[in-house]
């Protein structure tokens, strides 16, 4: 796994910044998903990236790119074949991109509905952390 003294920030975009979610020991989880996926999946991870990083606030996505998938807690994926990446906005003008799945069938199953409420207590914890400091080292904020 990734550590925290690697950089987690993805993209740096027009009106977002992009980061993976880091655990607080440090672990960056995601990074196991990106760097499995073949070279071709990367790269259209990092282009779905770009154009969301780069996109005013407001701006509607397609739903095969980028789709609403818990309403009460935020959480969209980021949609690239059957590769899901799970994220949530934050203050500020981040994305924050929490972890990963593959959708089995057209409907939600019960693995990738695991993977959605793992998003959301991903997201209460990066909140909670940022609220009390403890997420971004001096100067990363």
């Amino acid at each position: 796994m990734k550590r925290i003294d690697e950089d987690f920030l993805i993209y740096d975009g027009e009106h977002f910044e992009i980061e993976f979610y880091y655990e607080e020991d440090g672990e960056i989880s995601i990074w196991d998903d990106f760097v499995s996926l073949s070279e071709k999946d990367q790269l259209a991870l990092l282009v779905r990236l770009g154009k969301l990083g780069d996109s005013k606030p407001g701006v509607i996505h397609p739903k095969t790119m980028f789709n609403l998938e818990d309403d009460k807690n935020k959480i969209w994926a980021i949609k690239f074949g059957s590769n899901r990446f799970c994220s949530f906005f934050y203050d500020g003008g981040k994305i924050i991109i929490t972890n990963a799945y593959k959708k089995q069938t057209q409907k939600n199953g019960k693995r990738e509905i695991a993977q959605i409420k793992k998003a959301s207590k991903m997201k209460l914890d990066y909140e909670k952390r940022v609220k009390k400091n403890d997420y971004y080292l001096e100067g990363e904020d």
